[in-house]
């Protein structure tokens, strides 16, 4: 018990929630499944036995009320057999003759002898065709005078002298009381006999007195209550009102004294509990008819419900063995629906160390497969922003190293264009003065720059003016170009620098240069809600644009066969680097044909940066 208080103080209370807190998640459904099964078992359980035990003990007491009743009118029954026998005797002629004290034997041993015979005959006779005799209810029948003067007559003879002592002592013992009418004797641990006397007084003569003693075999009352005896450790008494037991279960306590406790029981219908020693009985109590006699009995409380414990076992055996499986079948659920957990943490750990390719497994269940296929997109998608982040910086490096590289020495490649252009002038050659102040401005604009500058379109399309010049001049009337503005306030929104003359400058060298006879390059700036569209147009060789992925990489092998898909490529990653995943390029070409490259840009009007 101490070991349970301790169990239950606060501190190991917190410690036990503690437990369960920190306890795997397939110990908790295991313990949740065996607690489900458990719970409900045992109110079923509790319910079950105190109903049961509420129904037992009710039919048990309806029982014993029902036994007792019939067991009292039994013995009720044999007791008014043998009052109609004693007083079917005094209907004998000769018997009141003993009674009216006709009849006088002294000195007349002949005469006694002869009337003795006569009576004694008559008995016989009378109880020929008697119940109580046939019953085995009487065992003796005594009929006296005086103690030297009777008559008798015996069921079977085993020893004549001791019942004849008995009876002449039974007697004795009420002759000489004031006792009149019937009474019944209790018997003894030496003589186990009942005694039913009748007295009958001579009213003229008071003194003169007829004694009627039967005897009824204990063993016969005990037969009738017998039934009542099939509950281990029942109890039945009959008692006088004193409490003198004339039968009983314990055949040792016959002539002596009920308990107390019995004896008060009130005499009516109910059954009460009674606590004897260490057991309590359900006992009920009876009056046997006008005999003076009561009639007792009790079955032991736990008797009534010994089956039901029998049942409640059986129940806690089977209880034990549901707990048992359920603990078994609750691992195994526990496993079978903690899997996907341990897959999760396996792969979770994966990640965490940089592996991305690690996927989870497909499960059947529909909740769990859409969590393993969410997980797998997640894994997917992070994978894909890191390699998009990873180019992203690639992009920005390489260019930011080409325009390191472009930057060698650039004031000394100036200084000799612009005296080029100078001694041009000085000669009046306009031709090629322009052609070398334009190769120095684009020149400028290609140095003098990042990845993320921005200029303004109309500054964009001097770039291309000064590029397309340059190639008209060597091109001569084998090249023509028109570069037309839908609108002229488009001219003020701005673009990353340098982003259209790459699409030009492809247009010519791989579109009109690999064509026979004369080419057109169009340029068209048209604006459609917040975007700018720019197409660049040539009637050139044209390529197969379905060869071109503008997601890939500019890679060595790239760019040792000189592909004409470069310059579209950076300018295409360029501008999402900028914009986002929405811009870009889109190709359209066709093999002789020409090509047709649309930049898309959003309505920037921000600052210009690091032009």
């Amino acid at each position: 018990m101490s070991k349970l208080k301790r169990l239950f103080k606060p501190r190991h209370k917190l410690q036990i929630l503690r437990y369960i807190q920190r306890a795997p998640i397939r110990h908790k459904i295991t313990l949740a499944i065996v607690l489900l099964l458990l719970l409900p078992m045992s109110i079923v359980g509790f319910y079950f036995y105190w109903n049961m035990a509420a129904v037992l003990t009710k039919n048990a007491n309806d029982n014993l009320s029902q036994l007792i009743r019939q067991a009292n009118e039994n013995i009720e029954n044999s007791f008014k057999i043998i009052d109609t026998t004693s007083l079917h005797f005094l209907s004998n002629k000769n018997i009141r003759s003993w009674t009216s004290g006709d009849t006088s034997f002294d000195g007349d041993f002949y005469n006694l002898f002869i009337n003795k015979s006569l009576i004694e005959e008559d008995l016989r006779y009378s109880l020929m065709f008697n119940n109580a005799w046939d019953m085995n209810l009487i065992s003796t029948a005594y009929v006296f005078l005086n103690e030297d003067i009777y008559c008798s007559i015996f069921k079977s003879t085993p020893n004549i002298d001791l019942i004849n002592n008995n009876n002449i002592n039974v007697f004795k013992k009420i002759s000489g009381s004031k006792i009149r009418g019937k009474t019944i004797l209790p018997p003894s641990l030496t003589d186990r006999t009942i005694y039913f006397t009748r007295i009958v007084t001579n009213i003229n003569n008071p003194k003169q007195r007829l004694v009627m003693i039967f005897g009824i075999e204990e063993n016969e009352l005990y037969k009738k209550y017998a039934e009542l005896l099939s509950f281990e450790g029942s109890m039945v008494y009959i008692t006088d009102d004193r409490g003198a037991i004339y039968s009983s279960s314990d055949r040792n306590l016959l002539g002596g004294t009920v308990a107390s406790s019995i004896l008060n029981l009130n005499n009516d219908t109910d059954v009460s509990e009674v606590t004897l020693g260490n057991t309590t009985y359900l006992v009920a109590h009876r009056k046997i008819g006008d005999t003076g006699l009561n009639f007792i009995a009790g079955i032991p409380r736990n008797q009534v419900l010994a089956k039901l414990s029998d049942s409640m076992r059986n129940y806690i055996a089977i209880t034990f063995v549901i707990i048992f499986v359920s603990v078994f079948a609750g691992v195994l659920v526990s496993l079978r629906f903690t899997r996907f957990i341990r897959d999760l943490l396996s792969v979770i750990n994966k990640v965490k160390v940089g592996n991305y390719e690690t996927k989870m497994p497909a499960y059947k269940d529909r909740e769990l497969k859409l969590l393993s296929n969410t997980f797998n997109n997640m894994t997917d998608e992070i994978k894909y922003l890191i390699n998009q982040v990873y180019e992203k910086q690639l992009l920005l490096k390489e260019t930011e190293f080409k325009f390191l590289q472009s930057q060698m020495n650039p004031h000394f490649l100036f200084n000799t264009l612009i005296t080029i252009g100078y001694k041009a002038r000085l000669s009046k050659d306009d031709t090629i003065y322009k052609m070398v102040t334009s190769l120095t401005e684009l020149l400028q604009a290609g140095i003098y720059t990042n990845s993320r500058a921005k200029v303004h379109i109309r500054q964009e399309l001097e770039f291309i003016e000064f590029y397309l010049y340059l190639q008209k001049m060597r091109f001569e009337d084998k090249l023509e170009y028109i570069i037309h503005v839908s609108d002229e306030s488009i001219l003020d929104l701005l673009i990353p620098k340098l982003s259209i003359e790459p699409l030009v400058e492809n247009a010519v060298v791989h579109g009109l240069e690999e064509k026979m006879g004369k080419g057109t390059v169009e340029v068209n700036i048209y604006r459609k809600n917040e975007s700018v569209y720019i197409d660049v147009t040539d009637d050139g060789a044209g390529f197969e644009s379905s060869n071109i992925n503008l997601d890939d990489f500019e890679t060595v092998s790239m760019r040792k066969k000189g592909h004409n898909s470069i310059g579209l490529i950076n300018t295409h990653k360029r501008i999402r680097l900028i914009y986002g995943e929405s811009y870009g390029i889109q190709i359209e070409s066709r093999i002789n044909k020409g090509s047709k490259v649309t930049v898309h840009i959003p309505a920037d009007r921000s600052e210009i940066i690091n032009v």
